[in-house]
């Protein structure tokens, strides 16, 4: 029997929570093929590391063909016909953006090509909001009636949509991702950043965000720490802040994701204090059980801590004054456990 393909709605923007998670999807599922649904050949050689991810295709001709109004991009029923079924595969992919009517019209309408031809549609990976309108709300609860399964990574998301026998809750898919095995070194503080300006209701901050970076810096530099700061995502500005900020301290190290998954978590994982912004930096922290200080910009990072347990007063973007007067977080090796077990639900899903 041929190996069935999936087609993968993935946000593909060298940032590297996202490569994570189609990373494991592959190592998750030998068995089946991938088609991420991006034609831009960005990511080729990314790809080659994969034998079952399979670049979408997408030629010179398509691209005239389109020109001329014939689109295969929008083809949904020529889609729905090639692929085995479709998988939506992301964090923070229903906010209410100035455009979100077009990503849901786009969305329920693949949907119910697949749907037509008997084939199903998952969503794993994701949270929900933020939100402000009643409208969203319906809309996804209409979406989210028409597919097979929708698998939340926080409480507050699955709540809002508990009574649909579509939906189900478990803890981030990063739990369950199999991290390398790393040497743990004295004195070395990691700091995950992010550009404050790249968030609307935090462009205010970005000045008082570079300076009390830069007092933490040397802080623990001068406490004989060597510290390593970490761009995740550097078309969303991470290099460009973290270049700000070690602009006075020649000594300090930048790391810049660029695909290499594997040596970029080892340089992560040797930090034995960590202080993050970037969603998966803190999780990832965790999971290599390096204490740290959650630094908040979005309701998704605030509900992993409450989902973990943890209780105010957290450090918010708009409140990072009181980064150097907070705690480090940690959690025990059984909690860790049960959630990296959990976390595997996400990928309960069969084509």
């Amino acid at each position: 029997m041929a190996k069935k393909t999936i087609l993968v709605d993935i946000y593909l923007a060298h940032n590297l929570g996202d490569d994570l998670f189609l990373d494991h999807l592959s190592h998750s599922f030998p068995d089946l093929d991938f088609v991420p649904f991006h034609p831009g050949k960005n990511y080729t050689l990314f790809f080659e590391n994969y034998k079952n991810i399979k670049q979408f295709p997408y030629t010179i001709i398509d691209k005239i063909a389109a020109r001329l109004g014939k689109n295969k991009l929008i083809d949904y029923h020529h889609l729905s016909k090639k692929y085995d079924g479709l998988l939506f595969l992301g964090g923070g992919i229903f906010r209410e953006e100035s455009y979100w009517h077009e990503l849901y019209d786009y969305r329920l309408k693949i949907t119910k090509a697949f749907k037509n031809r008997d084939k199903k549609v998952f969503f794993s990976g994701c949270n929900f909001g933020p939100f402000n309108s009643p409208e969203f709300l319906k809309a996804h609860t209409k979406l989210y009636k028409k597919i097979d399964k929708i698998t939340f990574r926080d409480m507050a998301s699955y709540n809002f949509f508990s009574k649909l026998q579509t939906t189900f809750y478990a803890p981030d898919l990063l739990w369950s991702y199999k991290l390398p095995k790393v040497n743990k070194k004295k004195n070395v503080l990691g700091i995950s950043v992010i550009d404050p300006r790249h968030k609307e209701q935090y462009k205010h901050t970005y000045e008082e965000y570079i300076s009390k970076h830069k007092k933490i810096c040397e802080s623990y530099l001068k406490q004989g720490y060597e510290i390593k700061l970490f761009s995740f995502c550097e078309s969303e500005g991470d290099l460009d802040i973290a270049i700000k900020i070690a602009e006075d301290f020649p000594d300090m190290k930048i790391f810049n994701y660029n695909l290499q998954i594997s040596s970029y978590l080892e340089e992560i994982g040797e930090c034995n204090l960590f202080i993050a912004a970037r969603f998966h930096a803190v999780i990832l922290a965790f999971k290599f059980e390096i204490p740290v200080i959650p630094v908040i910009y979005g309701d998704k990072t605030e509900n992993l801590l409450i989902d973990l347990k943890f209780r105010p007063p957290f450090v918010f973007l708009d409140s990072i004054t009181s980064l150097s007067d907070s705690d480090f977080l940690s959690l025990k090796d059984n909690q860790i456990n049960i959630l990296e077990h959990k976390s595997e639900k996400h990928f309960d899903i069969e084509f």
